[in-house]
């Protein structure tokens, strides 16, 4: 037989090997780029997306933290000396200012802040 019919089975192999190697790369690559494409799209969608009803409820809490209103709250007074704790007691009902939170805030650290003073006689 005539030496140019036999096929080079080296070359073929060699070549199929690098194209699989090749192949399986450009897979692996397509994989990872579509998954941050996916996650870019899912964290956009997230940083963008508003839910009216939530948003109106959360905004009306901030304005009642960050303003003063007078309110009416139902106070349970503290047991007497001897009285059993399964006693009904009645709830008294009491005006009560709310003030804002920064306000508040700055209060207690000046109170915490002051230094404590030794008790009488000690």
């Amino acid at each position: 037989m005539a030496r140019y019919d036999d096929l080079n089975t080296n070359s073929i192999a060699y070549a199929t090997f690098i194209s699989a190697v090749l192949l399986f790369v450009i897979i692996l690559l397509i994989q990872a780029l579509t998954y941050n494409w996916i996650t870019g799209e899912e964290e956009r969608k997230l940083a963008t997306s508003h839910y009216v009803s939530a948003d109106a409820e959360i905004e009306k809490q901030k304005a009642k933290l960050e303003g003063y209103q007078q309110v009416i709250v139902d106070v349970i007074p503290p047991a007497a000396d001897g009285a059993v704790g399964t006693e009904a007691v009645a709830p008294t009902q009491e005006k009560r200012i709310y003030i804002p939170m920064k306000q508040a805030e700055s209060l207690i650290l000046k109170e915490f802040s002051k230094p404590t003073e030794p008790a009488a006689g000690t």
